[in-house]
């Protein structure tokens, strides 16, 4: 073999081993384009075929350019019925749930409620609005008072709660007539909404202003006033 021919031989070699990446590139940048402003520009045709024909021309250059399928020839037909006999084992084994809106154990809540949606739309029957969830039912004072102020003042309101064996000072007694000397409903009040430090007091007296409503903190106002002796 001469020079010349060995020079072509190594050249043609080098073609099939080294593909032109910059035209590859260019032609994967112009793909990109199309399945950009297709759906962008709303053109349906241009959609679908972004959808399918993009990918497939994608799927084609990578398999030609870069998996080398010219040196493994003999298993290139093996391979590729093994993926297609694979991908329609797993369409086959998927698509019955997913094209459906309910199962055994399952329900498409959401593609039921648009499917009724649109026949009701065309039908001219107006859209049924979501049921409000039922407001729940407030506690009652004597129930806030357990849950927030027993711990500390005691269930009768003595001051002697669980808690108040390590505080210093000592909670509120409640049953104590000297404590309401000094103070009157709207004082309370004051307290449950912003904490002691709003009257002077402790800082352990925690504020429930953003626990309570204003018609909560009244009634648990009331509910402490009844341990007066």
């Amino acid at each position: 073999m001469t020079t010349h021919e060995n020079t072509a031989a190594h050249a043609d070699h080098g073609e099939h081993a080294h593909p032109n990446y910059i035209k590859v590139w260019g032609i994967l940048v112009v793909l990109l384009v199309v399945s950009v402003c297709g759906p962008m520009l709303g053109i349906q045709a241009v959609t679908i075929i972004t959808a399918f024909g993009i990918a497939v021309v994608k799927a084609y250059l990578v398999a030609k350019n870069f998996m080398h399928l010219n040196i493994e020839r003999r298993f290139v037909v093996y391979l590729l019925l093994t993926m297609l006999a694979f991908m329609l084992l797993l369409f086959g084994g998927v698509a019955p749930d997913v094209m459906r809106h309910s199962g055994r154990n399952w329900e498409n809540i959401a593609a039921k409620a648009e499917i009724e949606r649109a026949l009701a739309k065309a039908s001219g029957v107006a859209e049924k609005k979501p049921a409000e969830p039922a407001t729940p039912q407030a506690s009652s004072a004597a129930d806030n008072y357990k849950s927030v102020c027993a711990m500390c003042h005691g269930e009768k309101g003595e001051g002697n709660g669980v808690a108040a064996l390590s505080m210093t000072p000592k909670p509120a007694n409640f049953a104590d007539p000297a404590f309401w000397q000094t103070r009157d409903k709207a004082h309370v009040e004051k307290v449950i909404r912003e904490g002691g430090p709003a009257v002077g007091k402790s800082p352990l007296m925690a504020p429930f202003g953003a626990r309570f409503n204003a018609q909560e903190i009244s009634a648990l106002a009331d509910y402490l006033m009844t341990f007066k002796k």
